[in-house]
């Protein structure tokens, strides 16, 4: 697998610097930076785009976490006189009372 990505990417080189011959002939130092720096430039623009826009989405995410819809707390639903404590509870309140 590794020496068929290695082909490949010597394959596709290859063929850019032939192309870039047959387009150019043979660059003189003047086009060769030209073409440097354009491929530089577009490279860069890329790259500050990219930047930009992940920067932008996660400032977009926090803002709608921030503004997340509130809703009120609902009551929570106690147990009814009959669990145990409430039993203990309301056995001590009548011994205190029948001791008066």
């Amino acid at each position: 697998m590794r020496g068929k990505i290695k082909e490949f990417l010597i394959d596709a080189w290859d063929e850019i610097t032939y192309s870039l011959k047959c387009a150019c002939g043979r660059p003189t130092r003047m086009k060769r930076f030209i073409i440097v720096s354009v491929i530089g430039g577009a490279l860069s623009i890329a790259y500050i785009y990219m930047l930009v826009s992940s920067i932008y989405n996660i400032g977009k995410q926090d803002a709608e976490k921030e503004f997340m819809e509130l809703q009120h707390i609902e009551r929570l639903k106690l147990q009814s006189e009959k669990d145990s404590i409430n039993n203990l509870i309301q056995k001590e309140y009548e011994y205190e009372q029948s001791d008066r």
